[in-house]
């Protein structure tokens, strides 16, 4: 899926000059949102230096899955790469991009789950172009579109996700007509659930001698829940909506929960202003609003799932966070 040249620099005349929307106020400024991250990070302080001490092993203990490749659903594997608006090989995928002598850069752009590529098209008949298309046109990243199928359970889909980005690599690796040299640099785009996947996948071990995740250089997650608990809700409907959105709190595994954040990674988190609550009043809103989960025996704490990101706020009244004017600004200054 692309758009042509002339699309996306009818929007974006100037990468330097130039933001996607003029008249935009909000600026996703790289430092502005590190408070947040600085606070959790000197909470996580012991845990990241124990993490990066160790060899990088899954803490899910799914390892072997990655090297025999992952079974899906009948209906298709966990997670699929997806090229022109269908399903192709690692291999297909790798011949589709040409490249000319630079390092590759590539865009893993991953949807909620039972979502495809599509969902990035929110929105763009205001802005134009999606994320893949104009970071593409104008800083040359390579967008890998991946599907994970909808019912796939989130550690099962991080392990699928690891292995279709590190076939993918590889195959780009082993193209023929591919000239580049230099190592590569990733970075990962998660919208809504599909940050999580992301989040996750970091946490799984690769074998080989160029696994995808040591040249990873951010995570971005859009509109992605920020806490967690660990155990299942009893609120269902209404009442699970509103304990998921508004308090901004999803339901993992313990694995899932005590996972720590890469060092060698920048996690940038940008969230709705309406549910975005990355503070001390926030897990406490939150905390209340679970009380459902809470018994005179055990109390469920909620726990932060991106305790060294940089934290950005959006409205998204207007346009969503998959294809929101102010965001396409930002990753234009993020990934250049």
């Amino acid at each position: 899926m692309s758009s042509s040249p002339e699309t996306v620099r009818a929007v974006v005349l100037n990468v330097e000059d130039t933001p996607v929307d003029p008249e935009a106020e909000e600026q996703l400024d790289r430092g502005q949102g590190r408070v947040a991250g600085l606070v959790g990070l000197a909470r996580f302080a012991w845990r990241i230096t124990a993490f990066a001490r160790r060899p990088f092993v899954a803490p899910f203990a799914l390892a072997t899955p990655i090297v025999r490749g992952v079974a899906g659903t009948e209906s298709g594997p966990a997670v699929a790469v997806r090229h022109d608006g269908r399903t192709v090989s690692a291999r297909e995928w790798a011949a589709a991009h040409q490249l000319a002598g630079a390092s590759p850069r590539v865009l893993v752009l991953v949807p909620p789950s039972g979502k495809d590529e599509t969902v990035w098209d929110e929105g763009s008949q205001a802005t134009g172009a999606t994320y893949a298309d104009r970071l593409a046109e104008l800083l040359g990243w390579l967008p890998l579109h991946l599907h994970v199928s909808a019912g796939t359970k989130s550690v099962s889909a991080a392990v699928a996700l690891s292995s279709r980005i590190q076939e993918c690599l590889d195959a780009l690796a082993a193209e023929p007509h591919s000239d580049a040299a230099g190592s590569p640099r990733i970075v990962l785009v998660g919208y809504a659930g599909g940050g999580l996947i992301a989040r996750n996948a970091l946490g799984v071990a690769t074998p080989g001698a160029r696994p995808w995740t040591t040249y990873v250089s951010e995570l971005i997650a859009l509109g992605t829940t920020p806490y967690a608990v660990t155990s299942a809700p009893i609120s269902r409907g209404v009442g699970k909506q509103i304990d998921e959105h508004l308090a901004g709190i999803a339901v993992v595994g313990p694995d899932e929960a005590m996972l720590p954040p890469r060092p060698d990674v920048d996690y940038l988190l940008v969230t709705d202003k309406a549910t975005s609550r990355p503070n001390r009043v926030g897990r406490l809103f939150g905390e209340m609003l679970w009380w459902r989960h809470k018994t005179p025996l055990r109390s469920r704490r909620v726990r932060d799932l991106f305790p060294t990101a940089e934290r950005f706020t959006l409205s998204t009244a207007e346009t969503p966070l998959s294809n929101h004017p102010a965001v396409h600004d930002a990753l234009l200054r993020w990934l250049a």
